[in-house]
């Protein structure tokens, strides 16, 4: 049974997102509005140690036109 609370496709959703880097944006934290459009399920652990290219669970189409991937904590229902 599906509730108010569930991350699924479709969801509209809000996006955390941390710009990293050294430009003028850096270290900046909006929220973003979008929709669910994928989900990659539970990945496993990331075992390469790097800090670029992790996989994430979700790929959110913001209603701004971008496309992002998120994870769970990343991601608010509304």
């Amino acid at each position: 049974m599906e509730t108010d609370n569930e991350l699924t496709v479709g969801s509209r959703v809000k996006v955390h997102i941390h710009t990293p880097g050294t430009d003028e944006n850096a270290g900046r934290d909006a929220y973003e509005t979008g929709a669910i459009v994928e989900d990659f399920g539970v990945q496993a652990a990331d075992t390469t140690s790097r800090q670029w290219a992790v996989a994430r669970r979700w790929a959110v189409a913001l209603d701004s036109g971008r496309l992002v991937f998120a994870d769970n904590d990343e991601l608010t229902i509304g």
